[in-house]
Formats: structure tokens, C-alpha cells, sequence
């Protein structure tokens, strides 16, 4: 919270979590709090979800945490692992936004990804880099109640 680039991205917002590795159901329930304090008051409501950030870990995953299938650079393929964490990943969080979704059904609501990430596609394991896969994402918007 304390660099540069972290105190330009705050600038606006009213109140500001670093939520670091805590986990989204940690997210939510500090957006619940800062949500009840408005008294239904507008609100813009940003999360940068971890469990969807390699090593692809959730509270409770059936995997370690320090096991990384995806490390940058590496020679193994373990992209099917890859795969099925992040959708088990997916999953988790599905099941924890559900209710602050609900919250704003006649909202317009902006779900995507900040990046890709290269599973081995040409050699390559990361995501810090300028390649198709990485320049991929996925997005859903629902305009003031209206899927798009």
C-alpha cells in the first residue's frame, strides 16, 4: 500500500483494503462493512480477487499452497493443473461473490481479468509478458441490471 503506483490507484476511493493473500471471503466481508456504513449510499466497489493469481490456491484446496504448477520459466508441463485449479479456483469464488453480486442486480457490474497467463503455450510460463494468451481475458458486464 505504501508504493507509488499503489497510493496513484487509491487516489478517489473513500476507503481502501490491501487484501494481500486474505482471501475473498475476507474481501467480502470487509465490503459488507464499508457497504452497511453508506446506508445505501452509492457505491463503487473494486476487488482484485488473489485465489485467481498463480499458485491458483483457496482456502481449503484440496492442494498445497506451495505447490506452483505454473511457475515462469519452467520445462515440466503442468498446464492440465493449471487448468483445473484456476476453474476450482473459479468455482470458490463463485460461491463466496454470490450474495454481493445479488446486492447489485440493478447495478451495472464490470467482472474481468487483469491478465492472461501462458500455460507453456510457446515455451512460455507467465504472465508478465506481451503474448496472445496473456493478452486474453475474460469479461462480463451487466448494465444497470442488463446482462451485455
Amino acid at each position: 500500500p505504501a508504493t507509488p503506483v499503489s497510493q496513484t490507484l487509491r487516489q478517489g476511493f473513500d476507503a481502501f483494503y490491501f487484501a494481500a493473500r486474505d482471501g475473498v471471503k475476507q474481501q467480502v466481508k470487509w465490503v459488507e462493512q464499508q457497504l452497511e456504513a453508506l446506508n445505501d449510499q452509492a457505491a463503487f466497489v473494486f476487488m482484485n480477487i488473489g485465489e485467481t493469481h498463480v499458485p491458483y490456491h483457496y482456502e481449503g484446496a484440496p492442494w498445497s499452497a506451495d505447490d506452483n504448477p505454473c511457475k515462469p520459466f519452467q520445462s515440466e508441463d503442468r498446464s492440465e493443473d493449471c487448468r483445473t485449479r484456476q476453474t476450482a479456483c473459479l468455482e470458490y469464488i463463485d460461491r463466496h461473490l454470490g450474495a454481493l453480486i445479488e446486492r447489485f442486480k440493478d447495478a451495472t457490474i464490470v467482472v474481468c481479468a487483469d491478465h492472461g497467463d501462458c500455460w507453456g503455450e510457446d515455451g512460455l510460463w507467465e504472465h508478465g509478458i506481451s503474448h496472445e494468451m496473456t493478452l486474453t481475458v475474460p469479461l462480463a458486464i451487466r448494465y444497470r441490471g442488463t446482462p451485455l
